[in-house]
């Protein structure tokens, strides 16, 4: 059999075996983790075929299952071994502007926290730095250099229903002004 035929083999039986008890997908994507984090003591082209598995199959699996810490640890790790110059470009810009990022989420979260307690709306408030992976898919996507790149850091706002999301955004649109042509709903 060539790799190609017993590789689906594998992920055949992965996903039997799944059907059955979801603990086997669980195992598995965390062996799959802990591999990509040795994974330098690997021969380059075998970091690049195991690399692009992991990001082809097990971080959407990590991902449909709820797990984004693991996604995005995959992705991080897949990157540093498809692209490694654009992984340490990337990791080099993004250390050097940490603490301000820091800073600056820890600054934002409080106003959000505020201004949403002002207008009585029960909120949970987080905010996060984009990892590696995400960057340079949107650097890629748009053709762009890193300094391009504005979106750097994500909030997220968690509240009780439907309608307290409307108000929360509208007390998020009284605060920071939308940009024009750049607003996403996630609702």
């Amino acid at each position: 059999k060539t790799s190609e035929e017993k590789q689906a083999e594998n992920f055949r039986k992965m996903v039997l075996a799944m059907s059955k008890d979801i603990r086997v997908i669980l195992i598995k994507l965390c062996d799959r983790l802990n591999n990509m984090r040795t994974l330098e003591h690997l021969a380059p082209h075998k970091q690049k075929a195991i690399s692009q598995e992991t990001l082809d199959i097990y971080a959407p699996i990590a991902n449909r299952l709820g797990i984004s810490w693991m996604k995005l640890e995959l992705e991080d790790l897949c990157l540093r071994y498809l692209h490694p110059d654009a992984y340490y470009k990337l990791a080099q810009r993004v250390t050097k502007k940490k603490r301000e990022r820091e800073k600056y989420t820890e600054e934002v979260t409080a106003i959000l926290e505020e201004k949403l307690k002002e207008y009585d709306i029960h909120a949970s408030v987080m905010g996060r730095a984009k990892h590696f992976y995400s960057i340079y898919k949107k650097m890629e996507r748009r053709n762009v250099d890193f300094d391009q790149i504005h979106d750097m850091i994500s909030f997220r706002i968690v509240v009780e229903n439907i309608t307290e999301c409307y108000k929360a955004l509208g007390v998020i649109h009284a605060t920071y002004k939308p940009v024009p042509g750049r607003f996403k709903d996630y609702i």
